[in-house]
């Protein structure tokens, strides 16, 4: 029977615990009994084979990025017996990374079928030169404790340095039989002083822009984190009546303010502070929507992970409007196990294919949603082939990551995807094939997704269009200026601000239509039109007018990105494109150029064809270096370079193309 609601989960995950005392999965587990002072952790025995199969996929995944971990930690100069992977100073970029390293260092050590061959060192060994000296400088550098960092100050009291305490916390957790007394003591200075800086503050709430879910979210952890490590604190009662109240607070919807639904005993509208998220199940951070953000409740679900396997039974509030918000992420979901961005990605995109793992997993895991488990094969298959490109074991290349301590924090988010799965006891696989049109009013974006690719468009904070073939190379990049381009004036180095005038968007059940009005600065008005089709081409029409007496140097508009990747593990690393069946290979980082000026025919690596009956001014623009993670080249539909005047009310260009993506032969 599969799992369908947190109650059976618990029930489910809870009875294994409550019969297992000891278990190949645990190492040291008669020492690991000795956890006086903390709540015990009981691990479940995983029955499943499909879901243990997956779990060994993650695991030799966590051994082999920690053999690269390991590469990176060395002495603190200040004092050799402490170590760290950073250079050492207060602040995000060197203090969470440290944290999440440790974390994927605890976890080998404590659970799983550990392999010294792959890691390099025994568990022992692990312990006494890496976890132990590592945690030592981390406690010791907090504003709880004794040193300042190197750049002379204490890391902590900081915005998400309750998240940073919060791994240090689990990693204690886990660890606790085998760490010096003075060491628990540290740690438990380093968790107490983050969860006291919030226990009695409001969370705070916001809608435009910048949610402040995921800052709640991480909040909240510390709390727990709190309980595992202080259990018989006087002020217990109050960290779990915290931790209830900043989960809850994540996900409320200005429809919460008025909700009669019960959550942990007590109406919504009485737990209503202030809405993080749309009513629409959508939310803005980086000023867009942004998936990447809709996925952070991961961080309280991970909680429901923790207290399961400590005996205790999570409160509602993890799970409220969580499951709305993961069903508009499905829509956003690619076959490389990836995801598609309307409003662009600002962020690493490779990167994010994998991280996807942890929200599809803990879906699964503690939602018993039955298509994470499809999604959640997708980012190991990813991962594998990721991990398999580099001999020291690392998961991401250099250039492919935006956040700087991505490497070390990938084998926590392993570590703990492996503890969501061996918490589950029956597995809800019942995947249905998502197609046809999802429309977001709030977050102005609509996406129709069909047998051959994806459409996204997106009227609201950022105004963009994108045609994604349904393809393990997903070949279109999300560049935030996609089917809208740009325009740049004469002597003036930057491309004018676009501003949205009007939309008017009409769907159906198979498609959708768009007209669009916007402005580009003051000077050129463009009237755009998109066609959404169900055999999956994407049409595209546009005028330009003057708007004002211009001279310009540059029009470039009905832009569509081409990612073209030096060692991404899906592209061939070279685009062939061909103007007019005259095809030339691109490769990548060359910054190659090709014109298509009077073409009809434009093809990119025959994964999308774009078809025109008037010619177009076309070109190709191939790009020089990696930005924000990725190589992007450009294509450009309607290119007029070069000192050009125009007068107010003139016509300047008119295009119409459509565009017809080709899927993977061997698609799902």
């Amino acid at each position: 029977m599969a799992i369908r609601s947190l109650r059976s989960f618990l029930a489910a995950a809870m009875a294994m615990a409550s019969i297992c005392t000891a278990n190949p999965t645990i190492a040291n587990s008669s020492a690991a009994e000795n956890t006086a002072g903390v709540l015990p952790l009981k691990m479940p025995e995983q029955a499943n084979p499909e879901i243990k199969n997956v779990q060994d996929r993650l695991y030799r995944l966590a051994l082999h990025q920690a053999r690269h971990i390991l590469t990176l930690v060395h002495p603190w100069s200040e004092d050799p017996g402490m170590k760290l992977a950073t250079e050492s100073k207060s602040i995000e970029h060197f203090i969470r990374p440290n944290t999440g390293a440790i974390a994927a260092f605890a976890f080998l050590y404590r659970f799983g079928p550990y392999d010294e061959k792959v890691v390099g060192l025994s568990r022992a060994e692990l312990l006494e030169k890496y976890i132990i000296p590592m945690i030592r400088y981390i406690a010791s550098t907090h504003v709880a404790g004794s040193r300042p960092t190197s750049d002379g100050k204490h890391w902590g009291d900081h915005w998400q340095s309750a998240y940073w305490a919060s791994m240090l916390g689990r990693s204690a957790w886990w660890l606790w039989a085998d760490l010096p007394g003075d060491l628990r003591e540290g740690v438990r200075r380093v968790v107490a002083h983050e969860a006291q800086r919030y226990v009695d503050k409001i969370p705070p709430h916001n809608l435009a822009s910048d949610t402040k879910a995921e800052e709640n979210a991480w909040n909240s952890m510390i709390f727990d984190m709190a309980i595992l490590l202080m259990p018989h604190d006087p002020r217990r009662p109050a960290w779990e009546k915290a931790f209830q109240y900043w989960a809850m607070s994540s996900y409320l919807r200005p429809a919460d303010e008025h909700s009669p639904k019960i959550v942990d005993g007590r109406p919504v509208s009485a737990q209503f502070n202030g809405p993080n998220l749309y009513d629409d199940f959508t939310l803005e951070n980086h000023d867009r929507i942004h998936p990447d953000y809709m996925g952070c409740f991961t961080l309280t679900l991970t909680c429901a992970v923790d207290q399961v396997l400590s005996g205790r039974r999570p409160p509602e509030a993890i799970l409220h409007n969580v499951r709305e918000v993961y069903e508009n992420l499905k829509w956003f979901f690619l076959p490389d196990g990836g995801c598609v961005y309307p409003n662009g990605q600002d962020w690493d995109l490779f990167n994010n294919t994998f991280n996807w793992l942890e929200v599809n997993g803990l879906m699964a895991a503690v939602a018993g949603d039955a298509d994470a488990w499809t999604y959640i094969k997708r980012n190991v298959a990813t991962g594998e082939k990721m991990q398999a490109r580099d001999s020291t074991g690392a998961l991401y290349e250099d250039e492919e990551t935006v956040y700087g301590g991505q490497q070390l924090l990938a084998g926590e988010e392993l570590g703990r995807e492996w503890l969501a799965l061996q918490s589950m006891n029956e597995l809800n696989d019942r995947p249905r094939p998502l197609l046809g049109v999802k429309r977001l009013d709030i977050g102005k974006l609509i996406i129709h997704r069909t047998p051959n690719a994806i459409h996204t468009l997106s009227w609201g904070a950022v105004v963009m269009a994108q045609c994604v073939p349904w393809r393990m190379d997903r070949v279109v990049s999300p560049d935030q200026r996609d089917g809208v381009g740009h325009v740049r004036l004469k002597n003036d180095k930057k491309i004018l601000p676009v501003k949205l005038v009007s939309a008017d968007v009409q769907d159906s059940p198979d498609g959708f239509t768009a007209h669009l009005t916007l402005d580009h600065g003051d000077a050129v008005r463009a009237e755009l039109r998109f066609r959404s089709n169900a055999d999956g081409s994407f049409v595209i029409e546009e005028k330009l007018a003057a708007l004002e007496d211009i001279a310009t140097d540059e029009i470039a508009t009905g832009l569509i990105g081409v990612l073209n990747n030096p060692k991404w593990i899906y592209e061939t690393h070279r685009r062939k494109i061909s103007f007019d069946g005259r095809t030339a290979e691109v490769p990548c980082l060359s910054g190659k150029s090709i014109a298509g000026d009077g073409v009809r025919r434009i093809g990119v690596d025959g994964a999308l064809s774009i078809e025109s009956r008037k010619p177009l001014s076309a070109r190709y623009l191939g790009a020089k270096k990696i930005d924000r993670g990725r190589a992007t080249d450009k294509l450009y539909l309607n290119y007029l370079d070069g000192e050009r005047e125009w007068k107010k009310g003139q016509a300047i260009s008119t295009y119409e193309a459509a565009i017809t993506p080709q899927a993977d032969p061997g698609k799902e």
